[in-house]
């Protein structure tokens, strides 16, 4: 039996006690993007930005992002989110 892939996906809103600004801040640094780029994508949200994940390493980048206020969820890979961002962050480098 295959295992299950995932994808990190994130929701365009900030977990409390961050602001708005400060999630999408942490975003851009954590995927070394422009400030407004990260803006884009969170007016963009719900938008995958991992896919074909393993499930622990899908769970360590969600861990990573919720510590810094950004609020995500996992998707088996196969689910289609409304935004599925191209080139996918992390694949682009």
């Amino acid at each position: 039996m295959e295992e299950a892939l995932y994808q990190v996906v994130i929701t365009g809103k900030a977990l409390a006690p961050f602001s708005r600004g400060q999630a999408v801040m942490a975003f851009a640094q954590l995927f070394s993007i422009s400030p407004e780029e990260a803006e884009a994508r969170f007016r963009q949200a719900p938008c995958a930005v991992r896919g074909r994940l393993s499930h622990e390493l899908a769970l360590k980048y969600h861990r990573v992002m919720r510590r810094q206020g950004i609020a995500c969820r996992l998707d088996l890979d196969e689910e289609q989110p409304e935004c599925l961002l191209y080139p996918r962050l992390g694949e682009a480098r």
